[in-house]
């Protein structure tokens, strides 16, 4: 038994030596944990309270609106004369138009010309 104990003496003090000797040497150093590491449980993960986040009351001023005022009778002058302005226009076209139907555009237009 002793012959066991001072062998084993031996290969823990020779092992020593070499993990003792080589870092030193190598600058590394060497760790050597028994056991179990640290153990710790999971942090339990609480919901925060919700939060409601009012806006401020905002006003929005819309753009301005101009409105004529009244004209008095004036309109209907002014459509009255824009309606006979139409009419005219409308005769003085068809009157062109019936002029014009048997081909004879004009001495500017090249159409056929009458010098009978």
């Amino acid at each position: 038994m002793k012959k066991h104990l001072t062998i084993a003496a031996g290969l823990i003090a020779s092992a020593a030596l070499m993990m003792v000797a080589s870092p030193a040497m190598a600058h590394v150093d060497v760790g050597v944990n028994i056991g179990i590491p640290g153990f710790f449980p999971a942090p339990v993960y609480v919901e925060p309270q919700p939060v409601y986040v009012q806006r401020q009351p905002e006003y929005i001023q819309s753009r301005p609106i101009y409105v004529e005022g009244e004209r008095g009778n004036a309109w209907r002058e002014h459509e009255w004369r824009e309606r006979r302005s139409h009419a005219r226009q409308w005769q003085e076209r068809h009157e062109h138009d019936e002029r014009h139907r048997d081909g004879d555009r004009g001495d500017n237009r090249g159409g056929r010309h009458h010098d009978d």
